[in-house]
């Protein structure tokens, strides 16, 4: 019976101390990133600090109960109901977090949370696109609308209450030989603004080609329908169009002409007319007129 007895006493002990092996974990440290979330601010009031999406919060406990809360989705909230305008220090304690049991927390970045209160106004304001880059050569800017033209915004009253306009973040126009309409976003910097129309904003961008003034002489004077002699038998023509067209226009490509028809023999002073292509204009003829000598037919 005594014998007994012992191997019942020593199999009570090993039990005892395999259900403490199993039981008693040892402890594990780790950062949790917790969702921030600020609820209930005062109204006509708006947050301008910057403040973290999320609290890095260090705790120690079973490791367990540590895998289960690094598998979860953290959340802290904090009221701000009752806080005045200014400045707010709010410390982040240990007791802060509702963790489960046996889960310390060490340390919590940032700590304490700071967090301004301004009051708010708002304003209509005015949309101005901002080009950056030229178009290539021989074309330009021919105008530039923006849609909507005005926005609503609300923000500080330190911020917009001297705000004018709000410019949109730089639209590259440097590729662009025809008209086309780009989606704008508007550059808030660093102001503290919720805009009340989330619609897209257009920019409608008018290209067009480059228009340049040009003199091109010695350009040559034919006489219809009779042949006459002509002095001087070259002219000057200043002529307006497309960049592009323009430079690398010829005297010969253009056409300058005097009408002798029903002219008799003799000299006359006659208009040189000028016959261009729909796309160019006529600014100025030096000479406007010139002698034209016809011969008696013999």
């Amino acid at each position: 019976m005594g014998r007994h007895k012992g191997l019942k006493l020593l199999s009570l002990l090993l039990a005892v101390a395999l259900w403490f092996a199993v039981g008693v974990e040892e402890p594990t440290e780790t950062t949790l990133g917790v969702a921030l979330e600020l609820v209930n601010p005062p109204q006509g009031m708006m947050i301008t600090s910057e403040i973290p999406a999320s609290l890095q919060v260090r705790v120690i406990g079973p490791g367990s109960a540590i895998r289960k809360l690094t598998q979860a989705r953290l959340a802290q909230t904090i009221d701000l109901s009752g806080y005045k305008r200014g400045r707010h220090s709010i410390p982040l304690g240990t007791k802060t977090f509702n963790f489960p049991r046996g889960v310390q927390v060490t340390r919590v970045q940032p700590n304490p949370l700071n967090i301004t209160l301004a009051p708010t106004t708002v304003k209509i304001l005015q949309i101005q696109p901002v080009l950056e880059g030229k178009p290539p050569e021989g074309y330009e800017i021919a105008g530039v609308k923006v849609r909507p033209s005005e926005i609503t915004a609300k923000g500080p009253y330190a911020e917009i209450a001297d705000l004018k306009f709000l410019s949109t973040i730089p639209l590259d126009v440097s590729q662009l030989t025809a008209s086309a309409t780009l989606a704008g976003d508007l550059d808030l910097k660093n102001l503290h603004l919720t805009l009340q129309d989330q619609s897209p904003i257009l920019v409608d961008i008018n290209v067009a080609p480059k228009i340049i003034t040009r003199t091109i002489s010695g350009v040559p004077v034919t006489a219809q329908p009779q042949k006459a002699r002509l002095a001087p038998a070259k002219v000057a023509l200043t002529v307006q169009g497309p960049m592009l067209q323009l430079r690398n226009l010829k005297p010969g490509d253009l056409k300058a002409a005097v009408d002798t028809g029903n002219l008799a023999p003799g000299r006359h002073r006659l208009n040189v007319s000028v016959n261009l292509p729909a796309s160019l204009s006529l600014v100025a003829v030096r000479p406007e007129t010139i002698e034209a000598r016809l011969e008696k037919s013999r």
